[in-house]
């Protein structure tokens, strides 16, 4: 039920947690194409103030015996995958891939209909690629490259 095209989407065990609506479809669409079906795809968006963080929906997916991975997506500004990435390498059990998107954004100018900004040092591409990385996550340079990497941590 939403806005997202329900073709693309593929019954499987990869879930997909992601702050980007038009970067769930199109990463969706590769996993799809690759033969990767999802579990569940979570759309927690990328406004200042959110209802579901990385966080709540990881804790969904360690419980949940249909997921075996998942992706996570990001965008530039504020800090929930550095705090994502915290709790994956203490805490969560399962294998995953990241994608970050903005990695060429200007500082101090928004971004996108839900405003992303980089404040300062906070909230860039890079400070979120390398938590990710800290944590064990592989990390995308491109959308069409998760497909890649969740058949290799799903070996």
């Amino acid at each position: 039920i939403g806005i997202m095209p329900g073709q693309i989407f593929r019954k499987g065990n990869v879930g997909v947690i992601s702050r980007s609506g038009t970067l769930t479809y199109e990463i969706v669409s590769h996993l799809t194409a690759a033969d990767i079906g999802q579990s569940t795809v979570i759309g927690i968006g990328g406004d200042p103030i959110i209802g579901t963080r990385f966080i709540d929906a990881l804790e969904l997916f360690e419980d949940d015996p249909q997921t075996e991975a998942v992706v996570l997506i990001g965008e530039i500004g504020g800090t929930d995958e550095q705090d994502a990435a915290k709790y994956i390498k203490e805490k969560f059990n399962k294998p995953v891939v990241g994608f970050i998107a903005g990695r060429t954004a200007p500082r101090e100018k928004r971004m996108g209909h839900a405003g992303a900004i980089i404040s300062g040092s906070s909230g860039t591409a890079e400070e979120k690629i390398k938590a990710f990385n800290e944590a064990g996550v592989k990390v995308a340079s491109e959308p069409e490259e998760v497909a890649k990497l969740l058949k290799e941590v799903l070996k």
